[in-house]
Parts: structure tokens; C-alpha cells; sequence
């Protein structure tokens, strides 16, 4: 059983809750030492917190320092960068999103202590060679589990390692799902020599509960799906899909049926998205049935 640690006692952040959870508590030791983290925590663990507490220590320290939070996704990086303009302790510092459609120029990168980039946006920035990433004192990793991607592991994995090559700064890697934790930590230690720790933790805010129902074509897979929403009429559902044209034709056979839904896709503009979400979490809001590809699956609480 773990002491949770009151947020008070973290002097570098200002914090809405009272206490750490038992996640953020376990990794409370490492947030003022210069050291790298990997933390493989479940889905809403509140993993984020834990980059909060140590970007505000890193900043904290000197004038000049930046902290770097890579996102997989531009649509988890456009919601994470509005969401720290309006917070208490990041507001007051300059911060920049830098994704592959956003035009930055470099007296921004210069001037902004807060940067929450892409994968590839970044290491285009590492293969020109900026000068400004030699500032970077943490640099966070959203989603590490893409390190096993067929496809994008390699340009993370390049990321890392170009990051390692300009600055010694401490590094941060997150996910939910990973299942080489060890193996990525004494990697990471690799790259650039501090003391690195890994926290593997069962911790989970809410009970889940496994069912696994196989369905021989989409008419039997519609047919769960409407019969699971009518059966639970009090309860929120979420519904997530693996592709945009998925969620856009379940959408409209569950419109047909007469059971109203919401689809949520990076393709929604963020304001929108975030009145989704806020419906969604409300317990007065309308949306009852929510449809989502991965980017709602990405750093989203719900």
C-alpha cells in the first residue's frame, strides 16, 4: 500500500486535486532528481500529472531551460497546448506547438520554454541542426509504446537518439501499454548516461471488467453494439473504431435505428472536440453514445 503524498508538499506546480494517486506518489522520489523515468501506468492513471510535476522543477531552474512534451498525434498536441495556456503554473510561460502544418518560426522556438512537438516535426528540427534544442532540459514522451510501431518506432527511436546527440537532458517516456519497460529503460539510459528508473504499476482509477464476444460479420457486430446501448440506457457508452470511415458508418446506421451518437475524429476541429468531451464527461450532457478513432484513445481523460 502506498502513502499518497499530499500535492502540497510539491512547491513547483500548482495542483486542483489534494492528493497524488498511488501512481503519482510512487514516482513523487524521482520528479527533482536528475534522472530518467519510464512509466507504464493504465489508461486515466493520471500519467500527465507526472510530466506537469517535473516540467515545473526543470523551469523552475533557470531562465533559459525547455521542456519538450512529443505527442504521436496533432490532435493530442493541439488539445494539450491549450489545455497548459489556461493552467495556473504553464500559463505564465511562453509555449509553442510545433507539428509538420503549423508554421513556427525560429525566433518562437527561441523564445518559448514550452514546446509540445510531433515526432516528425521535431527531428526535422534535429536533422537542421536548431540550435535552441541544445536548451532542453526534459524531454517528455507521450504514448512510448510506439517504439514497438512498425511504422513510426523507427522515427521515434531517431528522435531520441538526435535529441541525445545536442543536449544531456533528462527523459521522460509514458505509456499505458507497455510491455518491455525494462528493456526501454536500460536504453534510454544508454543515450545519455543518468540514472534511470522504471515504474511498472497495476494502479487503475476505476475496476474494468473483460468481455470478449466474437462476431462472424458486420450485421452480427451492428447488432451487439445496438443491443449493448439499448440494455444499458443509463450508462455512458464509448465505442472505439479502428478507422475514420468505420466511425463515420456506424454513426449513420446508428442514426438510422433512431440512437443518437457522437463521432470523435482528428478531423474535428479542437473547440469542437472539446465540446464533445465536455458533454461527454458531463452527467447532465447530451451525448450518451460516443464514437472514437485513436485520437481519442491518445492522452484524452475522460
Amino acid at each position: 500500500m502506498i502513502n499518497l503524498i499530499p500535492s502540497k508538499e510539491f512547491k513547483y506546480c500548482d495542483f486542483e486535486f489534494i492528493d497524488f494517486n498511488p501512481l503519482q506518489s510512487e514516482t513523487f522520489k524521482y520528479f527533482v532528481e536528475d534522472c530518467n523515468l519510464v512509466v507504464a501506468g493504465h489508461v486515466c492513471a493520471g500519467k500527465t500529472v507526472i510530466h506537469e510535476a517535473i516540467s515545473s522543477y526543470e523551469l523552475s531552474k533557470d531562465q533559459k531551460g525547455k521542456v519538450v512534451y512529443v505527442s504521436p498525434i496533432r490532435a493530442l498536441a493541439n488539445e494539450k497546448i491549450e489545455e497548459w495556456k489556461k493552467h495556473s503554473t504553464f500559463g505564465q510561460y511562453n509555449l509553442i506547438e510545433l507539428t509538420s502544418d503549423n508554421d513556427v518560426s525560429m525566433l518562437e522556438l527561441y523564445c518559448s520554454r514550452i514546446i509540445v512537438a510531433t515526432i516528425e516535426a521535431l527531428n526535422i528540427c534535429c536533422r537542421r541542426g536548431d540550435d535552441w534544442i541544445k536548451d532542453i532540459r526534459l524531454l517528455t514522451f507521450d504514448e512510448a509504446h510506439l517504439f514497438d510501431h512498425e511504422k513510426r518506432g523507427a522515427g521515434a527511436e531517431a528522435l531520441m537518439m538526435n535529441v541525445s546527440s545536442f543536449v544531456n537532458c533528462r527523459f521522460l517516456l509514458l505509456s499505458g501499454t507497455m510491455g518491455n519497460v525494462k528493456d526501454l529503460a536500460k536504453w534510454v539510459k544508454v543515450l545519455n548516461s543518468k540514472k534511470t528508473f522504471f515504474v511498472d504499476s497495476d494502479w487503475r482509477p476505476t475496476k474494468l471488467k473483460k468481455e470478449i464476444v466474437c462476431c462472424e460479420n458486420g450485421k452480427e457486430n451492428f447488432d451487439f453494439i445496438k443491443k449493448t446501448i439499448e440494455e444499458n440506457y443509463d450508462d455512458k457508452i464509448l465505442i472505439f473504431v479502428h478507422s475514420k470511415k468505420t466511425g463515420r458508418d456506424l454513426y449513420e446506421k446508428l442514426k438510422t435505428d433512431g440512437i443518437k451518437s457522437c463521432f470523435y475524429c482528428s478531423d474535428i476541429p479542437f473547440e469542437k472536440r472539446k465540446e464533445i468531451l465536455d458533454d461527454f464527461r458531463s452527467s447532465n450532457g447530451y451525448i450518451r453514445v460516443l464514437i472514437g478513432t485513436n485520437a481519442l484513445s491518445m492522452g484524452v481523460s475522460l
